[in-house]
């Protein structure tokens, strides 16, 4: 590995950070008969933010969610295991594995799960949805069933329309449809843009995942004003965060607040791969501007330039933080 920094490893979170792992968080209830269930990552009960919340739902064969919009919050979904099929406005889309989504504000979406293996992904709310209240919504709870009337207070409309009419926004990327650029050395292999401005309606955050080939890592780095929420959608490997390592897989969650420095290394056989989200949008500029287009039948350059002007470049313009720049 190289430009990595001296770590030691361990599996508690520092205080600044939040680290959640795949099958971990507080069990809360989906109204559902069929097996299908939900952990809450982060929400404001748990976590001092509060202008987002984290849901993970894992969907077993047969499993279903049911048709509801939200009027009071827009989603993010990230899928990293499985395969099902999403419906809104009438239509259907396949998902699997490194699919995202852009849930509009009082869009109504369905999903149902295909296959053998499990559809598991994670919704993250711009605000807090009566999802991620567990204290609402415990497994096994009355609250899972919400009365027409709470469900009106909490902004959820609980019904059939995702078969219907369409008034709002909707956006789905699958793994391989993003904006690509290859990156250069030691972060070999390549970003995706997965959803931003201009195909998003929104400003406030952009969504974006890398890929790192086996031995590869992302140099030592930190973002002076976005906070960054990582999915891993494949693979295994290491997230440092300062100076200490922590084991990451598919499915763990991983939120870094602003200034903190971090890098990601693929210390696995295969390439290891996640999905991240900005608050506010800081990375889809530079990586248009220091990255080499990755286009269908064309190979990897061979060199990709890496120099002071362009750490400079995502210093000054872009915010990052850069050891030595």
């Amino acid at each position: 590995m190289q430009n990595t920094v001296p770590f030691k490893v361990s599996t508690k979170a520092p205080l600044e950070a939040v680290l959640v792992a795949a099958n971990e968080g507080t069990p809360v209830g989906l109204g559902s008969e069929d097996g299908g269930s939900a952990l809450v990552k982060v929400s404001p009960i748990s976590h001092k933010y509060t202008h987002f919340a984290v849901v993970g739902v894992d969907l077993p064969k047969g499993g279903h969610l049911r048709s509801r919009a939200y009027e009071l919050n827009e989603r993010l979904v990230i899928c990293f295991s499985g395969k099902g099929r999403v419906f809104c406005g009438g239509k259907q889309h396949a998902v699997s594995k490194g699919t995202f989504m852009f849930w509009g504000r009082g869009v109504a979406v369905k999903v149902e799960q295909e296959g053998e293996e499990p559809l598991r992904f994670s919704v993250i709310s711009f605000p807090p949805g009566p999802d991620s209240r567990f204290d609402l919504f415990p497994v096994g709870g009355n609250g899972a069933e919400a009365s027409k009337e709470s469900a009106v207070m909490l902004g959820v409309d609980d019904g059939d329309a995702a078969d219907g009419d369409f008034d709002g926004h909707f956006i789905i990327v699958q793994d391989d449809e993003g904006e690509e650029y290859w990156q250069a050395a030691p972060s070999l292999g390549y970003v995706s843009i997965m959803i931003a401005a201009p195909a998003l309606p929104l400003t406030y955050f952009c969504a974006a995942s890398q890929l790192l080939e086996p031995g590869a890592n992302v140099r030592h780095h930190g973002h002076v004003m976005s906070e960054e929420i990582v999915i891993v959608t494949h693979g295994k490997g290491l997230a440092i965060l300062g100076d200490v390592a922590y084991p990451i897989a598919e499915g763990d969650l991983i939120v870094l607040p602003p200034t903190l420095m971090h890098h990601f290394v693929n210390n696995g056989t295969e390439p290891l791969k996640y999905g991240g989200v900005f608050l506010p949008p800081s990375v889809e500029g530079a990586l248009r501007e220091t990255g080499v287009r990755k286009l269908p039948g064309k190979e990897r350059p061979t060199t990709i330039p890496r120099n002071p002007t362009t750490e400079k470049l995502l210093v000054d313009k872009y915010g990052f933080i850069i050891p030595g720049v």
